[in-house]
């Protein structure tokens, strides 16, 4: 009974450990490049590092932050001095000056 507990409390770590948030833009236009930052957030007084897009168009369209299972545990085993995080943007194409934005 004690090792099917420990089991079941193990994997229920192990898969909600996992997280993803997402930002996207009310009326996206896809098909841009894809920039990857891996995000390391250190509990410091001056503040945190900038993470900066690499988009050529300076257009965005969606935005997401990832942690897995490791960086959670790195997190929890720091106290929350050391957040590792993966950041994702999703640039936007540029819009066609041709048409309406008129729906």
């Amino acid at each position: 009974m004690e090792i099917r507990f420990s089991l079941i409390l193990v994997g229920a770590v192990l898969l909600s450990s996992c997280a993803e948030h997402r930002l996207i833009v009310q009326r996206p236009n896809p098909d841009g490049e894809t920039s990857i930052v891996h995000s390391s957030a250190f509990l410091l007084p001056k503040g945190q590092p900038r993470n900066v897009a690499d988009c050529q168009t300076n257009l965005i369209d969606e935005v997401r932050v990832k942690t897995n299972f490791g960086q959670s545990l790195i997190t929890v085993l720091t106290l929350g001095f050391y957040q590792p995080a993966t950041i994702e943007y999703f640039c936007a194409k540029v819009p066609s000056g041709e048409g309406s934005t008129d729906e």
